[in-house]
């Protein structure tokens, strides 16, 4: 939970309609009128528009930040001056690299770091943001290549290993009747062809 002094009400992530983690005011600090932000949340994630990456909003004093990453949709509401919607982007953003068993954990450390105190912080979180969704892209990259790398190079190598298997037998065959022919070549060279046979 967050301090009651916190300008951020609420921050939450779904996959799909189910609830993945969520951060809410502190209840007990007079977060007053924060009881319908689960709901909006849900609202926001579940009416989003189609082929859009994020949407901010600003009503009423507060902001709204949506950012679909499918198959995730998180959300954050704030108080809109305080924590403005542009820092409660950059603060989804940083929540979408991290594997999702560690958002419910980690999500109120992200939080504590809001609102970035002037244009160059803002500017070098955008810039730590960027380079965490680039290692992140690269790791799921990765990932999806070894998952669809991991079959083939079973099955080749299968295929491979009873190819090799078949290619060593051969020569082992082949290598025996050259040495048998080498052998039969010698008998015949010592008893002058087949005269040995006969005594």
């Amino acid at each position: 939970m967050l301090p009651a002094s916190h300008p951020l009400l609420y921050a939450c992530a779904f996959r799909d309609s189910a609830l993945v983690a969520e951060l809410a005011h502190d209840p007990d600090a007079g977060g007053a009128g924060t009881g319908d932000l689960p709901a909006l949340a849900a609202a926001l994630a579940s009416s989003a528009p189609p082929h859009h990456r994020y949407v901010t909003h600003s009503a009423a004093g507060r902001a709204h930040a949506l950012l679909l990453a499918p198959p995730l949709a998180l959300a954050a509401v704030s108080l809109a001056p305080q924590l403005p919607a542009s820092h409660l982007l950059l603060f989804l953003r940083r929540l979408r690299c991290l594997p999702e068993f560690r958002m419910r954990e980690e999500m109120a450390r992200l939080a504590l770091r809001l609102p970035f105190s002037n244009e160059e912080a803002l500017a070098r979180e955008a810039a730590d943001v960027a380079a965490a969704e680039a290692e992140a892209e690269e790791a799921t990259r990765r990932e999806a290549e070894l998952a669809r790398g991991t079959p083939k190079r079973e099955h080749g190598a299968r295929g491979g290993a009873g190819r090799a298997w078949r290619r060593q037998l051969w020569l082992i065959v082949l290598v025996d009747l050259v040495l048998l022919g080498v052998l039969f070549a010698a008998w015949l060279a010592v008893c002058r062809g087949f005269s040995c046979i006969g005594r």
